[in-house]
């Protein structure tokens, strides 16, 4: 007869998620969550197949801790702005779950940029902008966005929700007014720098 389990899938996930949560990415191991858990090693890898799987389980229960710490922006204007401040504030608050964000081949934020662009949706008609500015919009918030909450994770303390707040409105402003000014961009390549050369663009 098959081994019993004593745990679900969701609970061995949710108990490796709060040991990177305590202790780092790193620290999830199948000793770890064995203790964590307090059991053997054979009700995990009865309900799991090896740590691969473990691990998949974990970033979905981390994605859908982020899911539904962002669940309700849509109730807020500006929901682009929420939706940055929170992204931020999360990633200082978790600071270690946060990190598995961004390994490389993971697929936690994506669904992210969907949800960030479907907040800058009322943006285009309050502002008559194009498809095209709504994208180069997005772009520079998300990435902007994205920077600062990895900055906050290494200085919580430097980044405090008045400052956060400020830096995405002046992203949001100063991308808003280059769009709106119907300017082209001027793309400037770093060169060597010219016998009294001082001005980069013209203003």
């Amino acid at each position: 007869m098959p081994r019993s389990a004593f745990f679900s899938k969701e609970a061995i996930a949710a108990a490796g998620l709060e040991i990177i949560r305590k202790q780092g990415v790193e620290a999830l191991t199948a000793r770890a969550l064995s203790k964590q858990l307090g059991c053997s090693l054979s009700p995990i890898f009865t309900v799991f197949k090896d740590m691969d799987e473990i691990q998949t389980a974990v970033r979905q229960a981390a994605a859908a801790l982020f899911a539904d710490y962002v669940k309700d922006v849509f109730d807020y204007q500006p929901a682009f702005k929420e939706y940055g401040m929170r992204l931020i504030r999360f990633a200082k608050q978790e600071q270690n779950i946060f990190q598995l964000f961004f390994e490389r081949g993971n697929s936690l934020l994506d669904n992210a940029p969907a949800a960030a662009l479907n907040c800058l949706g009322n943006i285009k008609d309050a502002y008559q902008l194009t498809d095209g500015q709504i994208l180069i919009l997005y772009r520079q918030l998300w990435a902007f966005t994205c920077g600062v909450a990895v900055l906050a994770t290494q200085s919580p303390d430097d980044y405090s929700e008045e400052m956060i707040s400020e830096m995405i409105s002046t992203q949001f402003i100063s991308t808003l007014s280059f769009l709106k000014s119907g300017r082209p961009l001027e793309n400037v390549t770093p060169h060597l720098k010219f016998e009294g050369e001082n001005t980069i663009i013209d203003l």
